[in-house]
């Protein structure tokens, strides 16, 4: 897959091509809607398939105080489209001054001359330009003076939930991973590397990974069941997400994510982890003393065990060889 950072990379423009354009926050069920209709139609007209979206996100530029916090990283974006067929993926520089576009103006420099499209794919919320005045009409009438075809996706739904990044969003701030994993099609995951902790765990004798992760977008406060990824082995987890509040008095304390790897032993010290959250089991809570915390956490793990392989996670044999 091609990755360019504006239409102005792309040189010669196509002569032909099947092109979708949004943010695609998360690549959730609804963009891979948008992509799978542009990529159908680009491999039996043996033309590119392409999906121009914007950095930074809209929303942080044009709504800072909204506070929006991408789903995963641009890293993320980019292998989910590779994986999906797309041959060109466009990343064009978003600011106040693009945004102020007039759509006449942004579908010939930006959709027609670049990439000569002959299916434009939307969703059925597209705007752009000044005032949002880019509409499907004004679309539809440009696509049929240029030569497009234009295919406006209708709403996807799943569990009964309008498929968006914002609903996402809020599932996976309210701890309802399970939710947040059938609208993305896929699992949430939090990637990082693993950093020195307290060691409580250790003493505890349920030792854990503390993940450190440049994430903008974290589970709620809580414990969770989870698949781990680390050095090519797949483990079940128990996570906590959380102040520790049985040893920290300070609710100010940062939070830390911290991972028991159930079967594991050994050094993961500076590797690189990626935990997929499975599903929440309980809040976080204060203990009135060590051994009940204890109690609860061999609790937490064997119920994590049991949502991992109820969920279809189980260890694989590279993490199976590492059990004690």
């Amino acid at each position: 897959m091609q990755i360019l950072q504006g239409v102005h990379q792309l040189e010669p423009p196509l002569r032909r091509s099947a092109l979708t354009v949004g943010n695609f926050d998360g690549v959730h069920l609804g963009h891979r809607e948008l992509i799978r209709r542009v990529t159908e139609h680009a491999h039996r007209h043996s033309i590119p398939g392409v999906v121009m979206t914007f950095e930074p996100h809209p929303v942080q530029v044009l709504y800072p105080d909204r506070h929006m916090k991408r789903l995963f990283d641009l890293e993320d974006q980019h292998r989910e489209m590779k994986r999906l067929g797309i041959d060109i993926l466009v990343i064009e520089p978003f600011s106040r001054e693009f945004s102020q576009l007039p759509p006449e103006r942004y579908i010939r420099e930006w959709i027609h001359q670049p990439f000569h499209p002959e299916l434009l794919v939307v969703g059925y919320d597209f705007a752009f330009g000044a005032h949002k005045s880019g509409t499907l009409d004004v679309l539809s009438r440009h696509g049929q003076d240029l030569g497009f075809a234009l295919e406006v996706v209708p709403p996807v739904r799943e569990s009964g939930h309008l498929v968006s990044s914002s609903r996402i969003r809020q599932a996976i701030g309210e701890g309802d991973v399970a939710l947040a994993a059938r609208l993305l099609g896929r699992r949430f995951y939090l990637a990082g590397l693993v950093e020195k902790g307290a060691g409580r765990g250790r003493t505890l004798g349920v030792p854990t990974a503390n993940l450190r992760t440049a994430a903008e977008t974290v589970p709620l406060e809580g414990v969770y069941a989870a698949r781990v990824e680390v050095q090519g082995a797949t483990y079940a987890a128990a996570v906590n997400i959380g102040r520790n509040p049985t040893f920290q008095t300070d609710i100010s304390s940062p939070v830390t994510i911290e991972a028991h790897l159930i079967g594991f032993s050994g050094d993961l010290y500076g590797l690189p982890l990626t935990l997929e959250f499975v599903e929440r089991l309980r809040d976080e809570r204060k203990f009135s003393s060590k051994d009940a915390l204890v109690e609860q956490i061999r609790a937490d793990i064997a119920e994590a065990a049991n949502a991992c392989v109820n969920a279809g996670v189980n260890p694989s044999d590279s993490a199976a060889g590492r059990q004690p």
